[in-house]
């Protein structure tokens, strides 16, 4: 190839991006979108800035709300909710000490730090700059790397797609939870829950006992709910129930000054914000890592490339920066292995995964073929974020001080109502609401024996995809099993599925202290 073709074949790649993103634009940039986008982070922020209200737990109640909704807007709904989660922790981080969310906690390290000098507003804006940054940065490289997994879709069929969520499942389950036993029963439970139902192939009936209700199997999201909301209820109403006094979320401080960034000290920063996002975006894409482990690797590398290390620790602005741009920059980079190869990377991208199977989107390669104008207009949505975070955000520094000190028990039962209320709308159904109450029970018994839900979510969602993958194969091979080993695309994911085994079992079997010389 010459120098022609090189810049020929550059210019095609870009072009095909740009026309992607132009009709990405025409679709997304309506009313509706807009303003899910700018209430989704608003939505997402208030439930970051509580603690106790996981990121998980705030997408879940939101998407029933989205079954009415254009595909693009639900999806454009619950990815703003994402991204304004992970920038609400933030602020009770910062303001006091308590991060709102587990990827916040590496922010309170210097951020609470500030607020005891004073310096609590500078701390807030460098924190909501660094979200914007990290987010943008992750987000434009997703971008940029998404249409070359678009020539190897075409080659995707049945048997290649059971390989590929073999090795999802086996990912996804061999980093969640502690005990690998324990995950793989999970796990099971999973797979075993997703057969309730119609058969995928043959169309009877299985484990229905007669109920027409259970014949079209249990509903993704009042599971959801009630593996997640349920058990959150419960743990709060006994832990208020345990105190004379009212518990507040957050205790009451009067440091805060409203202080503002200034050009010098963003600019000293900007540079680690850039990194967290490249940080967030590799750490991203790896299933089961999700945002904490980027904040604190951003962090870290930060501190080494520091002019002031000694600062870090103390009220460290470049700490800040690095620790929230790499929290942020893993928001992107998440949905590209679930968008491209159908592979949630954690809990949250989960529901993501029941969102589309609900808009009957099927993820995977494929989906970036017939649908690739839905896919920019989500990429669109995600630029409109970082211009929301920015401006949500803003508001959301000045009453942030009163919003983390609701109380408890205002909070968990309204959140309750909406668990109840979004359950029972999905379809108008009694039943949905016995479903969720029924695994809310199992969430706490599940907790209870220590059983990992991450494996058992994962294994519902997949389950009916790897079952569908196996048995068509077969089908169309009469039987015959190796016509797994009849695609290059399918053995180099079982390649890929035995060495990640053995990395689990290696990491599992290893002393503690192997990794210390």
């Amino acid at each position: 190839m010459d120098v022609l073709d090189l810049i020929g074949a550059v210019t095609g790649y870009f072009g095909a991006i740009g026309s992607g993103l132009w009709a990405g634009a025409h679709l997304f940039f309506t009313l509706s979108n807009l303003l899910a986008v700018f209430g989704g982070v608003a939505i997402g922020c208030l439930f970051g800035a509580l603690p106790g209200l996981s990121i998980t737990l705030s997408v879940a109640l939101v998407m029933p709300f989205t079954f009415n909704m254009d595909p693009l807007t639900g999806l454009s709904l619950l990815t703003a909710v994402y991204v304004g989660a992970i920038y609400g922790g933030s602020i009770s981080a910062i303001l006091f000490n308590t991060p709102g969310t587990p990827a916040a906690a590496c922010t309170t390290l210097d951020g609470y730090a500030l607020t005891q000098k004073g310096q609590a507003g500078k701390a807030l804006h460098m924190a909501n700059w660094a979200s914007m940054v990290g987010d943008l940065t992750s987000t434009i490289l997703v971008i940029l790397a998404f249409p070359l997994l678009a020539k190897v879709a075409i080659y995707f069929r049945s048997p290649e797609y059971f390989a590929l969520i073999v090795f999802s499942i086996t990912v996804v389950g061999g980093v969640a939870g502690r005990s690998m036993l324990l995950g793989l029963i999970a796990g099971i439970l999973g797979f075993l829950f997703s057969t309730v139902g119609m058969d995928p192939v043959q169309g009877y009936g299985r484990f229905d006992f007669g109920s027409l209700e259970l014949l079209s199997g249990f509903s993704f999201v009042p599971l959801l709910i009630g593996l997640f909301a349920v058990p959150e209820f419960m743990r709060q109403f006994v832990r208020s129930g345990r105190s004379d006094a009212s518990v507040a979320i957050a205790a009451e401080t009067g440091a805060g000054d409203d202080n503002h960034l200034t050009w010098r000290e963003f600019k000293a920063s900007f540079r680690h914000m850039v990194r967290g996002g490249v940080i967030g975006l590799i750490l991203g894409v790896i299933p089961g890592l999700g945002a904490t482990p980027a904040a604190f690797l951003s962090y870290e590398q930060a501190r080494r490339n520091s002019r002031h290390p000694e600062e870090f620790g103390h009220g460290s602005l470049e700490g800040i920066a690095a620790a929230e741009a790499g929290n942020n920059g893993v928001n992107g980079a998440t949905l590209a292995p679930l968008l491209t190869l159908g592979i949630p990377g954690d809990v949250v991208t989960a529901v993501m995964l029941g969102a589309l199977l609900i808009f009957n989107l099927q993820p995977g390669p494929m989906l970036f073929v017939t649908h690739a104008d839905l896919i920019y207009g989500l990429f669109c949505a995600l630029l409109v974020c970082d211009v929301a975070l920015r401006i949500v955000g803003i508001a959301f520094i000045r009453v942030g001080r009163y919003v983390t000190r609701v109380p408890t028990g205002y909070v968990f039962p309204l959140i309750l109502v909406l668990c109840v209320f979004g359950t029972y709308s999905i379809n108008n159904n009694i039943f949905d609401v016995f479903v969720m109450l029924s695994f809310g029970i199992g969430g706490l018994v599940m907790e209870r024996v220590r059983l990992p839900v991450v494996p058992f979510v994962i294994a519902f969602v997949l389950g009916p995809m790897l079952e569908k993958g196996l048995r068509r194969s077969l089908v169309i091979s009469d039987g015959d099993p190796m016509i797994f080993l009849h695609s290059p695309i399918a053995v180099g994911f079982f390649i890929l599925t035995i060495l990640a085994i053995v990395t689990i079992v290696r990491s599992r079997l290893a002393p503690p202290n192997s990794s210390k010389a």
